[in-house]
Order: structure tokens, then sequence, then C-alpha cells
């Protein structure tokens, strides 16, 4: 696993989180993929592998809800929302990200304390 899919493995899941608060609307999970790349400008990479488990554990967690959209015998997809749980998740998620990234910042010297 490459340093930088290292670091972010412990953030996909607020990063899923903002992205379905932000779009506002119900994602399917290549669609979440798609986003967070997007919104990355193409420097991180979600692999199914990694995105798909996470999904299905945070909807077992009640941070997401899902429903299936399409007709039986066609191809279904299955969106994701999140919940009010998911929402309270992200900003406990938020406030620790915005702590730890400070307290990075000054341990390195990029920040003044």
């Amino acid at each position: 696993m490459g340093e930088i899919d290292q670091m972010r493995k412990g953030t996909t899941t607020v990063a899923i989180l903002k992205l379905l608060v932000d779009e506002g609307e119900p994602l399917h999970g290549y669609e979440i993929i798609r986003r967070l790349e997007v919104r990355s400008q193409g420097y991180f990479r979600f692999k199914e592998g990694l995105v798909y488990p996470r999904l299905h554990r945070m909807e077992q967690d009640g941070l997401l809800e899902s429903r299936w959209l399409g007709e039986p015998g066609t191809r279904r997809r299955k969106m994701y929302t999140i919940t009010g749980k998911g929402c309270r998740q992200l900003e406990v998620e938020m406030q620790r990200w915005q702590t730890f990234s400070q307290r990075m910042n000054q341990l390195l010297g990029l920040e003044a304390t």
C-alpha cells in the first residue's frame, strides 16, 4: 500500500459523509468513488475494495441508509444517503480533524502557536 493510501485510509468515512452532505442527494457507490476522486483532483484513488466494504459498515453502524433504484431484472443501483446519526458523527469527525491538523501543523512548524 502506498504512503498516500495509508494516510488516507483513516479518513475514508469522514470523506464519504462530507461528500453526501455537500452533494445533498443520494449517490450510488461508483458515483461516490468518482466524486471523491474529482474532489481530490485525482490525488487520491478510492478503490472499490476499500469503498464498498466501508459503505456497508457505515450502513450497519447507522451512519448511512440505502435503497435500491431500478426495476427488478434490470441493472439496479444501491443509493446511499446520510442519516441523522451520520450527520452527528460527521460533526464530531470534522472537529477531530481540525484539532488534529492544527496540532500537526504546529508540531511541524507550519502554523504559529
